[in-house]
């Protein structure tokens, strides 16, 4: 990708004379005594001239002749009237608790800034991952986001299961993985940081962190900006802020967002679009400057979310099944490329989540033998609450649905950390910078929900699949010769006939667990000299969860059968377990070195180890093998990050190996999703994104590339694809790990021209993935093949970038690609699909002044 973001841009740099970047300002450095050639050509002409002039003198006619020979301009008038040249900015990162330039920070980090997220209609995590290489986002779930960095992360079908990939806004770690679809809008850079980031982020940070800064208020004055989209299958976004300072004390910024999605994907039997989503956020940061050197910071954000749920459609039907469901659908099909989808149930979900921070930073100046000590303190509550209702079986008969489904979460967390300049330990070296300090949290997760029976579920028991189901797969594979159509048939007679004895036939689950996390931390870089640093670094981390689990049947007919329809079907058991303890103690150590050439190129190696804490199954069926235990990591980096060419190109590249243990998964079991611990696993790869300011002016290009091998070493006892049997088992030692595909890559190329006193902007991009499983299974029904997805946007604006309009389209050429495809609940053999976004036209206005 990047040699043919050369190859792009190489032509209309040889039409531009202009190859001096090459070799930055060399000229400027060479020695005064030593005429250059132009000064030695200025030299001849001035002599040539003075002979001119004894030859005018003689003879006028000849004086005329030369005064109208034209003479090319010096160098110094054609450097006079050449634009600017351009630079690729320093960008400064939060990536180590402190501000930073990106290039001196030993890590493997991306940073997205703001502008560019609103210049190519970034509207989610999901799209934004995808300029971030060897990074995976898949959000078709709001409360349960999908987030894999060199493919690991966490698939948070189970609610009780943490994620791999930490969130942090602006200082606060989020513990949830919720929370990810919840803080898109109002944002002044998105931080992706690969890799283990225990030491300074804590637990849950195995596979890497998504550091997010929003905007703050303005250094001074005052500034507001306004952005609309609208795409033409009617989604609308409106995102706006207003900020301003007060004096030299007081700043204020608040920021809403409106995203009105009205979706693609339609049911067909109920005729609404089931990815419809409506969410409102708000943002309110004030800071204030005191004359004790003492900044004081509140945050406070609120975000509501409806959405129709859920957007998932049945595909691969065998002939039974399709059979059967025709009886309730004569329409139904299992095509997954075509935006529809049928089943009866409108399901529909609702999140509120409430947010509030503060923090205080004192500069204490050079004490206790320092040069510099600064102190910080960050306390925050955050709430979610979330309920749902929804049909489990996607499919036009009414045979099982979550119901009564609510989780509330809460976090409460303090941190205290302290940063300073330093001499150099032992007198060794030209001096250091550190950062320490104590960490707590406390977090209340509780879901309370069940599962239903409906009133087409005895029919349902008839047929092939419920069959198959009931025996646990003993009698799977007997051909009934259309069981499932004739069973399907009665649907409507024993729909009635049995809705007494199915009704209020269900399965609940009551989980709660409290989270104490206490962790004290630290990390000193050590300037050996000019060139030279090593960083160690090291987190102790203590947890305790306290857990309760109920699993429990309930029905009419259970006093006489001693069993349940439901439970009969998904084979559950009752159980209770109160009072369960988990007390895990870890330490996450770091270590790098990092070499600085010259301000331009430094590399960099870096070890660093990280923990993710186990816990318990918060959806069991059974209360079997309800704990897993904790995973671990242990990562390999070495880099380089690089500037070129007069600052015209950056270049930052890393090559990496991670091991993990224990390694957590989460592996369908038949009806649900229960969290394990596979064994172990590697992912070793390379990552690389650069910035490309070109010899032709107008000209920027910005690329990613991403390569990895992940692999499991040992995981003998897998869960194998349904059509070998249910609860079937297979070795996947060797073989790849899912939502880890091989390559990935993004090529963006941007011309911006000025237009008769405004500012054109032409921009494309084009982003690769390889294929990949969506599914642990590694059944070739969940394998999404490799595509390449293209698009574009035109852009006009006021020169002083007051206003634009920008016009354009996303996958130019209405490529159909899964996001996922796993096993259904109730038809084995059967899967769920969900489908990216096709072509999408979209117009969106921005102003700001």
């Amino acid at each position: 990708m990047l040699v043919l973001g050369l190859l792009l841009a190489w032509p209309a740099a040889a039409q531009d004379d202009e190859l001096d970047f090459l070799f930055g300002d060399a000229i400027e450095d060479e020695s005064p005594s030593e005429p250059s050639d132009t000064e030695a050509s200025e030299e001849a002409e001035g002599q040539n001239s003075d002979a001119g002039s004894d030859k005018a003198a003689e003879d006028p006619d000849a004086a005329s002749e030369l005064e109208t020979i034209p003479v090319a301009p010096t160098t110094a008038a054609r450097e006079s009237t050449r634009p600017p040249r351009r630079t690729i900015e320093e960008i400064v990162v939060t990536a180590q608790k402190t501000e930073q330039s990106l290039s001196d920070v030993p890590v493997s980090v991306t940073a997205l800034q703001g502008d560019f997220i609103q210049n190519n209609a970034v509207g989610d995590l999901t799209e934004a991952s995808t300029y971030v290489p060897n990074v995976r986002v898949e959000s078709t779930s709001p409360t349960s986001p999908q987030v894999f960095i060199r493919g690991f992360g966490t698939n948070t079908f189970n609610p009780s299961f943490e994620p791999s990939v930490g969130l942090v806004q602006d200082d606060v770690f989020f513990a949830r993985g919720s929370y990810f679809t919840e803080s898109m809008f109002d944002l002044a850079r998105i931080e992706v940081l690969r890799g283990p980031q225990g030491t300074l982020f804590g637990k849950n940070t195995i596979a890497g962190v998504f550091n997010i800064v929003t905007r703050g208020a303005p250094a001074s004055g005052a500034e507001a900006n306004l952005r609309y989209t609208r795409n033409e299958f009617g989604n609308e976004r409106v995102e706006g802020g207003v900020g301003g300072r007060f004096g030299d004390a007081l700043g204020v910024r608040l920021a809403v967002l409106e995203d009105h999605r009205e979706g693609r994907l339609h049911n067909t039997l109920l005729n609404r679009l089931e990815d419809r989503s409506r969410k409102s956020a708000q943002r309110l940061r004030l800071d204030y400057f005191t004359d004790a050197d003492l900044e004081l910071g509140l945050t406070a954000q609120r975000t509501e979310t409806k959405v129709n749920f859920w957007p998932r459609q049945l595909y691969q039907l065998d002939a039974d099944t399709a059979g059967y469901l025709a009886n309730f659908d004569p329409q139904i099909e299992g095509n997954p490329y075509d935006f529809q989808t049928s089943f009866d149930i409108p399901g529909v979900m609702n999140i509120d989540s409430w947010t509030v921070s503060g923090t205080a930073a004192k500069d204490l100046g050079p004490v206790l033998g320092l040069e510099a000590l600064d102190t910080t303190l960050v306390l925050a509550s955050s709430r979610m609450g979330i309920t749902q209702f929804q049909d489990l079986d996607t499919s036009p008969a009414d045979l099982i649905r979550l119901f009564g489904d609510a989780e509330n979460y809460t976090q409460h967390s303090v941190e205290w950390r302290f940063t300073g300049l330093g001499a150099a330990p032992f007198g060794w070296g030209q001096g250091s910078e550190f950062v320490a300090g104590l960490y707590a949290l406390q977090a209340d997760y509780r879901i309370d929900t069940g599962i239903e029976a409906g009133e087409d579920l005895a029919s349902y028991a008839a047929s092939d699949a419920g069959l198959t189901l009931i025996s646990s797969g003993a009698i799977s594979g007997i051909p009934f010769a259309g069981a499932g159509t004739a069973s399907g048939a009665l649907g409507p007679l024993l729909g009635p006939l049995t809705a007494g004895v199915v009704d209020r036939d269900r399965y609940t689950f009551d989980f709660t667990q409290r989270t104490r996390t206490y962790a004290v931390f630290g990390q000193l870089t050590w300037d050996l000299n000019a060139h030279w640093s090593i960083t160690p670094g090291l987190r102790l981390n203590h947890e305790r969860k306290s857990i309760d689990s109920i699993g429990r049947s309930s029905c009419r007919s259970k006093p006489v059968t001693q069993q349940c329809l439901v439970q009969l079907i998904v084979g559950a058991n009752d159980y209770q377990f109160n009072g369960l303890k988990r007390d895990e103690t870890n330490l996450s150590p770091k270590l790098s070195v990092l070499y600085r050439f010259d301000r331009d190129v430094s590399l960099f190696a870096t070890w660093a180890r990280g923990y993710k804490s186990g816990g318990a199954n918060a959806i069991s069926f059974t209360g079997e093998d309800l704990e897993y235990g904790a995973e671990t990591a242990t990562s390999v980096e070495l880099g380089i990050k690089s500037h070129w060419f007069g600052r015209t190109l950056s270049l930052n590249a890393t090559a990496y190996r991670m091991d993990f243990d224990d390694l957590q998964v989460l592996a369908f079991n038949g009806v649900f999703f229960d969290v394990t611990n596979a064994g172990s696993a590697y992912s070793t790869g390379v990552e690389l994104d650069s910035q490309w300011l070109t010899p032709y002016q107008p000209l920027s290009i910005n690329t990613s590339v991403g390569f990895l091998e992940a692999r499991y070493k040992a995981y003998a006892n897998a869960p194998a694809p349904v059509d070998q049997g249910l609860d079937a088992r297979q070795d996947l030692a060797g073989k790849t790990l899912a939502f880890a595909p091989r390559w990935s890559a993004t090529l963006s190329p941007t011309l911006e021209y000025p237009l008769g006193g405004l500012n054109l902007t032409l921009g494309l991009n084009a982003r690769h993935q390889g294929d990949q499983y969506t599914d642990t299974d590694l059944d070739p029904a969940t394998r999404v093949e490799a595509h390449t997805i293209y698009s574009a946007r035109v852009g006009l604006g006021s020169a002083a970038s007051s206003w634009t309009v920008n016009l354009g389209c996303k996958n130019i050429t209405d490529e159909r690609v899964l996001n996922q495809a796993l096993d259904t609940a109730l038809f084995p053999g059967v899967f769920l699909a969900n489908q990216q976004p096709g072509r999408t036209l979209y117009a969106s206005l921005n102003l700001q002044c």
